[in-house]
């Protein structure tokens, strides 16, 4: 039997059998006007029905799907798609694999390593998890998970480190192709969460984030990428509260508790320093265990500076090498809240040129708020709204 199942940006849409039906008429149509009898006749097939039924059919497709142009009514002739047809959901007939091939399991082992590199977020750190992602892509095309964390290398790699390539569209590609293959898979509809706010396709974003919470609201990466998205949508309370989140649901994670404390700096001070200081804590027994930690070094410096600690920041940041690293941005934050602007902006100017563009963090890091008067800061903010 078919599912009663559609698809809209990545969410999953329950509806009768009556509208699926319907839908499916239409779509072979493909674009063509189907007439009211037609329809009448392949939707209730030996079954008398009045033109109201099919009237409720239509305005229920265009409720649950909340479009109303999705159907469009031709005067006195009947209706047709005013728009591509919508994908069903994998049927009974052809469910996704539920145990993992060897080449799954060499992919996945391939996708672990690209995570490990964009934790650590070195010199060369997001292309090399792009390029890993792709070879797990290239082993095991229907691996659900290759194409999900495909999906967020790319967007990485559009946010903080291009280069002049625009992979957005690939990004957004591989994670709707990672829901359709595993509609279950957290980790897919969170990458397109992701993905679909880097592109500012905020209603769509939205969906996809709440749709990954719903499936697993203990996943520390749905609740990281829900939290970018709050933030870069200006929703900085709630995008506080998701950051904390993720520190308490992984012991080990450094990034949640300091946007966390970046964000409440100026809301709620008190809060800013204890989610500090559990920054600091974690990552010094980082450092214990690899003192060559950049991002636990960029971390410690960067809250030492939200501390006020100034000293203690700028011998903190004279031990790190951010060259060739998105880690730059961390840098950069701390030396303008340490007043050390011309580095900042040095810092800043060439992270920018290898195409850094997360702009809704330029205009959301405290730090970088109180350089917008500073002349070769906003001209470089400028440069980068304009590309």
């Amino acid at each position: 039997m078919p599912s009663r199942i559609a698809w809209k940006a990545g969410e999953t849409r329950a509806l009768s059998p009556r509208a699926i039906r319907l839908l499916s008429v239409l779509a072979e149509a493909n674009g063509t006007m189907v007439s009211r009898q037609t329809l009448l006749d392949r939707v209730w097939p030996e079954v008398v029905v009045s033109d109201e039924s099919l009237t409720q059919v239509v305005a229920e497709v265009r409720r649950v799907l909340s479009d109303k142009r999705i159907i469009e009514t031709v005067s006195r002739g009947g209706y047709r798609l005013s728009q591509a047809p919508m994908q069903a959901a994998p049927n009974a007939a052809a469910p996704h694999r539920s145990e993992p091939t060897l080449a799954d399991l060499e992919a996945h082992a391939l996708c672990l390593e690209a995570r490990t590199e964009l934790v650590r977020c070195g010199a060369g750190s997001i292309q090399r998890a792009v390029e890993l992602t792709e070879e797990a892509v290239d082993m095991a095309p229907e691996c659900a998970v290759s194409l999900a964390e495909l999906s967020v290398a790319l967007t990485r790699s559009h946010l903080y480190w291009s280069e002049g390539s625009f992979v957005l569209p690939r990004a957004i590609d591989a994670a709707q192709q990672a829901v359709t293959l595993d509609p279950g898979l957290t980790a897919g509809h969170s990458a397109l969460g992701y993905a679909l706010g880097a592109g500012q396709h905020w209603q769509a974003a939205d969906a996809a984030h709440r749709h990954a919470l719903t499936l697993n609201p203990r996943s520390a990466a749905a609740y990281h990428l829900a939290a970018w998205y709050l933030m870069s949508s200006r929703r900085h309370r709630a995008a506080i509260t998701y950051f904390e989140q993720v520190g308490h649901l992984e012991p080990e994670n450094i990034k949640g508790y300091l946007h966390a404390a970046q964000l409440s700096v100026q809301i709620d001070p008190a809060r800013s320093r204890r989610n500090a200081e559990k920054v600091l804590a974690r990552a010094r027994m980082r450092l214990n265990a690899d003192p060559s930690d950049t991002r636990a070094l960029a971390a410690i410096a960067l809250m030492m500076a939200l501390l006020g600690e100034p000293a203690s920041a700028l011998s903190t940041i004279d031990q790190i090498d951010v060259r060739e690293s998105a880690q730059a941005i961390y840098v950069a934050s701390a030396l303008t809240l340490i007043g050390e602007t011309d580095r900042a902006v040095l810092a800043l100017e060439e992270l920018f040129d290898h195409g850094w563009r997360d702009l809704p963090w330029l205009d959301t890091d405290p730090a970088f708020v109180t350089m917008a008067e500073h002349r070769q800061f906003g001209r470089l903010r400028r440069n980068l709204s304009a590309a």
